[in-house]
């Protein structure tokens, strides 16, 4: 209960940034790279639908009916997850945190502690969030993938994965709706900076022509490993058209392949996804759940104290054939 933490007698100044965790951010959510669908508690329906036309002769007679109209129905239902820590604010007191603590023995609370610390524990949940988000599996659907008629790579991945609360996008393309998803299976390799741009041209041949020209244009989602192999591939490249990035060194750069916006999420390695952003949806109840914590004193009686956060999500994609997953 009580925190874990090596301090160090303070005789001089502390040096006032806190050292905190390298941590990714939340690029899922704030570069808005998926779909989200909020104020979704229980039971909703998503509905896709997969229609042809069918040209033919007029006739004055009685016309012969021609063409698909497929409505698909998908309940959903997020899954309430919490994140839960205890914690003994007394042992700040020969701390640097016990710099902005009020005088008295009854006082034990830290301003800095709070928003420093507890600050760096909600970026930690965030970007567990998004992790779980991409890549997550049920007890369930582990149980069912490794019966099931998935590919050999497809099995090895959703095995390898710890139990979780939901199942992630990765997941959902290999598990979908209870079966065997209709996702676009390209069968992969170890990528590196040597062939990385020989497997890219697998996924990029693998997506519908009718996705890559259409009004929304699709995303490649490669794991972040992908984008130092690409900037190796390219210091070598004769031409460098291949992978094109934009703003190199900004922080704010943008990569492609042929054309086609590659954007870099926690996806296992050697797993790449090309997708609409429209099809690949986060489900919530409310968005800004994810950077909202309770810190409060465990009970009145008490000094030790809790920090807690409290969500729902789920993914779900759609349109699983016009989605390519490499893995």
């Amino acid at each position: 209960m009580a925190i874990s933490y090596s301090s160090v007698d303070i005789r001089g100044k502390a040096y006032e940034p806190l050292l905190e965790e390298l941590l990714f951010a939340n690029d899922t959510v704030e570069k808005n790279l998926v779909a989200f669908e909020t104020d979704v508690k229980a039971s909703t329906i998503f509905t896709e639908s997969d229609n042809t036309s069918t040209m033919q002769a007029y006739t004055s007679g009685a016309p012969s009916s021609s063409g698909t109209l497929l409505l698909t129905d998908t309940e959903v239902t997020p899954v309430k997850v919490m994140y839960y820590q205890e914690f003994d604010p007394n042992t700040l007191r020969a701390s640097r945190f016990k710099r902005d603590m009020k005088a008295g023995a009854w006082n034990v609370e830290s301003s800095e502690f709070a928003t420093k610390v507890l600050g760096a524990y909600g970026k930690a949940i965030s970007e567990d969030v998004q992790a779980k988000f991409w890549s997550n599996a049920t007890s369930a659907t582990k149980t069912a993938v490794a019966a099931g008629a998935n590919t050999t790579a497809e099995k090895a991945y959703v095995a390898g994965l710890t139990a979780g609360q939901f199942d992630g996008v990765v997941t959902r393309m290999i598990y979908n709706g209870g079966a065997v998803g209709g996702r676009i299976n390209v069968v992969g390799t170890t990528i590196s900076a040597t062939n990385i741009a020989a497997q890219y041209a697998l996924v990029y041949a693998a997506i519908p022509a009718r996705v890559l020209n259409g009004a929304v244009k699709p995303f490649i989602y490669a794991p972040y490993s992908h984008k130092q192999f690409i900037n190796i591939f390219n210091v070598t490249a004769t031409y460098r058209d291949l992978f094109s990035v934009t703003g190199l060194g900004s922080g704010t750069e943008k990569y492609f392949y042929n054309g086609t916006e590659i954007v870099f999420v926690p996806l296992p390695e050697n797993c790449v996804i090309a997708a609409r952003p429209d099809y690949i949806i986060w489900a919530t109840d409310l968005l800004s759940d994810i950077n909202q914590m309770k810190i409060d004193y465990i009970a009145n009686n008490r000094q030790d104290m809790f920090v807690k956060n409290i969500m729902t999500i789920f993914a779900h994609v759609v349109n699983q054939a016009m989605n390519v997953l490499y893995l």
